[in-house]
């Protein structure tokens, strides 16, 4: 048998144990890299008090021989309020690419491309519509507060300055045919241009009304996936420059009846679609090697189909390198991105109570208790915890300052954030992170216990404050958090006489996963 075929049979054979005819037909977060739904953890373009501020490059690929109708919506980091969003439409095998940046006389994040996709609204090339232009004659789509200010505000900052990080996601919407008005012919290139982007911008007019305002379903199939896509956060002052893959979410639309193409602008789709008009959605999670299956909405009572998602990030653990002066200098930040954590704690969607396994209902803040357990290359620790007393966050550290002598558990508060490892002082002089210089950090100064190069465990099921997902109708409970991030360092070689080197590493987070379910039944086997 070749083995092709016996990776086929073998899979097949614990799909039909616990009842599952094909990993396509439910959400699941693809190892592979491609799907229906693309997760960006981070954007930033803060500055890091190294001189220009940072700027987000990032790109989607569409590896299909069909057109897609995608939406990139960016979110802000706090509470994941909506800073911009529009759609894009790629030719078969078309990549598109932008770039964020914010202005030195401005406090918003700009995004601008130079990409000749078709978008709507349309970007390159455009004037008006709220569309700024460079010196260079480049129209550029500067953020905004709409979602967080005014009768929307949260509790948060209302200015612009909190669009300048967070994180982003791209939707397939369905792909793209010429069932009617020839809609994919006039998104594919020829010779690198589309044949005709002013028709997909008119389809979208309302006076008159055109073919899409009067019906989104025309020349739209349901999405099939087949994305991927990376970003690169570049330090143009010291010249470095770190990049990642996004997380790829596949089966997010999977009966090969909807599809999800709506009004440019709007809120929706959203993470909240999954399984479009389904009642249910299935989450199929890997866990030790055990394919785990997990159904939400009609049929759990208490659950909804947004934690078919979640159960895809929860995590009981986050593990990841941290490295720290030295003769290279180093620096490190953590992001740490809950991405679904909008649809347990905003209280445009959840009303005046937070959802499971979150905890806090946002109003500036939304915390929720973790355990930090750093440990050093020599396997030190502060904490000598073990057994059930593991997860006890009096075992591990806190963020600093560390003064108050009852020990408060740590708490992360926003939907992304960072991490940082600097000295208490360095901190309290200035509280953003040195690598990405993040306004949502909090530090942790390992340095105070001798342990300046090493890893970290994050617990997101503390013992003082566990966190769970509602069941599944299955009877599974993922024990955790949702969450995913990286760990980010710099490092400055000034070590070569006449040389100064500058570096940079990028590296994603590793997790454990807990799920539990009742005596007697599958779930979790």
């Amino acid at each position: 048998m070749k083995r092709n075929s016996l990776t086929t049979a073998v899979v097949a054979g614990i799909a039909g144990t616990v009842g599952i005819a094909n990993l396509a037909s439910a959400v699941n977060l693809n190892p592979d890299g491609l799907g229906q739904v693309l997760i960006y953890p981070y954007y930033t373009v803060n500055s890091n008090g190294s001189g220009e501020n940072l700027q987000t490059l990032f790109s989607v690929v569409n590896t299909t021989d069909q057109g897609k109708a995608v939406k990139v919506r960016f979110v802000e980091g706090y509470n994941s309020r909506e800073v911009r969003d529009f759609h894009v439409y790629l030719s078969p095998y078309d990549v598109w690419t932008a770039n964020l940046f914010k202005l030195p006389d401005q406090a918003q994040a700009n995004l601008v491309t130079d990409d000749n996709s078709c978008t709507v609204p349309r970007i390159k090339g455009a004037t008006g519509n709220g569309l700024g232009q460079l010196p260079d004659g480049r129209s550029y789509l500067p953020f905004t507060n709409a979602r967080y200010s005014g009768v929307y505000e949260d509790g948060g900052p209302t200015g612009l300055s909190r669009t300048r990080e967070g994180h982003f996601e791209i939707i397939e919407m369905g792909t793209v045919v010429n069932r009617t008005n020839d809609s994919l012919d006039a998104i594919t290139h020829i010779a690198g241009t589309p044949a005709d982007c002013a028709q997909v911008v008119a389809a979208w007019v309302g006076v008159p009304a055109g073919y899409w305002i009067t019906d989104p379903n025309i020349d739209i199939d349901p999405p099939t996936g087949g994305l991927f896509g990376s970003a690169l956060l570049v330090d143009l002052s010291t010249g470095v420059s770190s990049g990642y893959s996004a997380d790829a979410i596949d089966g997010f639309v999977s009966n090969g009846i909807d599809n999800l193409h709506g009004v440019p602008g709007d809120v929706n789709p959203s993470l909240i679609s999954v399984g479009a008009s389904d009642a249910d959605a299935t989450a199929y999670v890997f866990n030790n090697g055990q394919l785990i299956q997990a159904t939400y909405g009609a049929s759990a009572p208490g659950s909804r189909k947004i934690d078919a998602v979640s159960a895809l990030f929860t995590q009981n653990n986050i593990f990841n390198e941290y490295v720290l002066g030295g003769p290279a200098a180093a620096t490190t930040d953590w992001v740490v991105t809950f991405p679904t954590k909008r649809f347990y704690v905003d209280n445009l969607i959840v009303g005046a109570t937070a959802i499971a396994p979150f905890v806090n209902v946002f109003d500036g803040t939304s915390d929720v208790e973790v355990g930090l357990f750093p440990f050093n290359r020599e396997e030190a620790s502060p904490g000598s915890c073990t057994g059930s007393d593991a997860d006890n966050p009096n075992c591990g550290v806190c963020f600093s300052p560390c003064d108050d002598p009852t020990f408060n558990a740590p708490v992360l508060s926003y939907e992304a954030q960072i991490i940082s490892f600097q000295t208490a002082a360095d901190f309290s002089a200035d509280p953003t992170s040195p690598v990405l210089g993040s306004a949502l950090a909090s530090n942790v100064d390992v340095r105070a216990d001798n342990l300046n190069e090493g890893w970290m465990r994050i617990g997101f099921n503390p013992t003082s404050e566990p966190h769970a997902l509602n069941a599944s109708s299955e009877g599974e409970v993922f024990d955790g958090l949702p969450a995913t991030g990286f760990a980010i360092s710099n490092f400055v070689n000034n070590n070569v006489a006449g040389s100064l080197a500058n570096y940079s590493g990028l590296w994603h987070h590793k997790g454990s996963r807990s799920c539990s379910a009742a005596a007697g039944t599958l779930a979790c086997s």
